[in-house]
């Protein structure tokens, strides 16, 4: 899994996007959990996210699933929302930052 979020973090640092000057001065952390394969981790600073690092932290975004949910919200054969919402994603962290993680996850 960390090939994946390492190709995630290359698209989104790379992407263009106006969306992203609504986090260009937030800092957070973001953990996430794979309940079959691993946890890893990165940080969002100037808009910009950190290389993948593997082990847990102390974060201000966790995210939890399962490695076939993950692929399948990326592949876009499952919503995220309804993910969520049958609770096979997990995500603990502020509202706020929630709402900013769903705003710059959209394709």
């Amino acid at each position: 899994m960390k090939e994946t979020l390492e190709e995630l973090v290359k698209k989104f640092n790379e992407r263009e996007d106006p969306r992203k000057d609504k986090v260009r001065d937030l800092k957070r952390s973001i953990m996430i959990k794979f309940t079959d394969n691993g946890i890893y981790h990165l940080y969002l600073e100037n808009a910009t996210l950190s290389d993948v690092e593997e082990g847990e932290i102390e974060a201000d975004i966790t995210v939890e699933t399962d490695t076939k949910t993950f692929r399948d919200i990326l592949d876009k054969k499952e919503d995220a929302l309804t993910a969520y919402i049958t609770k096979k994603i997990r995500i603990k962290a502020k509202l706020m930052d929630k709402l900013l993680l769903s705003e710059l996850l959209r394709g």
